[in-house]
């Protein structure tokens, strides 16, 4: 099947209106980074392209492999971990599966004394949905930065950033063109009050960064801590982002 190589950044829409304003202008930057960090020895799948199988690039193709859902993992964390600092290392990632459950999640197998371990699981419907698969794989990559303990549940901060960086990198390297955020009322606001802060400060990825560094990652924070990093935001949205998003759409 015919692939192609990954632009430098999809065509801008005419008009974004599901983007708070001034968003795209903020994380521009940021998106022309991630593109530009694309293998090269790889092409993108279309949207008929199956992510787990690995093809070989026809001759002259500029490539050697198609991408797989395994080799965008890669990518997404090396983008990641260049804006907001390493994963933690202490969870083996041992892989990527498919779950019949509703949402796609982060599944900490027990092997009883063995090192701690991660699998990213996607929901079924995602194995014939190349879009959809990879946004969701970018979303649970985030929470490969700092895994919350097992049976603990993210903030409402990291689940509204975790959608947030998926849609940028779904976006940046033109797998949707106009990528939309989750539909879910609960993920839907989340996101939006990320991407109102990422719209105030340009220097948005810089203040996370720091942020994951004075207080060990995006779940662990008051709201205080929240309004340190981002002094504009309201008490209010400060008190939502620092709880757990599991009772919050409880």
């Amino acid at each position: 099947m015919e692939t192609r190589p990954v632009p430098l950044l999809p065509p801008a829409p005419a008009t974004r209106p599901w983007i708070p304003d001034g968003v795209a202008a903020a994380a521009f930057l940021a998106l022309l980074l991630c593109a530009l960090m694309a293998p090269t020895n790889l092409r993108a799948a279309d949207a008929q392209t199956d992510l787990m199988l690995a093809r070989d690039c026809a001759k002259g193709d500029g490539c050697t492999q198609t991408w797989t859902l395994t080799s965008r993992l890669g990518h997404i964390l090396e983008s990641y971990e260049k804006r907001l600092g390493p994963v933690n290392r202490a969870y083996r990632l041992l892989g990527i599966e498919f779950t019949n459950g509703p949402r796609p999640r982060i599944w900490y197998p027990n092997f009883g004394s063995g090192p701690k371990s991660i699998i990213i699981q996607l929901t079924h419907r995602a194995r014939t949905a190349t879009e959809l698969a990879l946004f969701q794989l970018a979303h649970e990559a985030f929470h490969l930065l700092n895994p919350v303990t097992p049976g603990a549940s993210a903030s409402v901060l990291e689940e509204g950033l975790a959608s947030y960086f998926a849609t940028r990198y779904v976006e940046a390297n033109a797998i949707a063109e106009n990528a939309k955020p989750p539909r879910e009322a609960a993920y839907k606001s989340a996101y939006e009050t990320v991407a109102e802060l990422a719209a105030r400060y340009p220097d948005f990825d810089q203040r996370l960064r720091r942020f994951r560094e004075l207080n060990g990652g995006f779940s662990n924070a008051s709201p205080d801590e929240i309004r340190a990093a981002f002094p504009s935001i309201k008490a209010r949205d400060a008190g939502r982002l620092a709880a757990s998003f599991e009772k919050a759409t409880n």
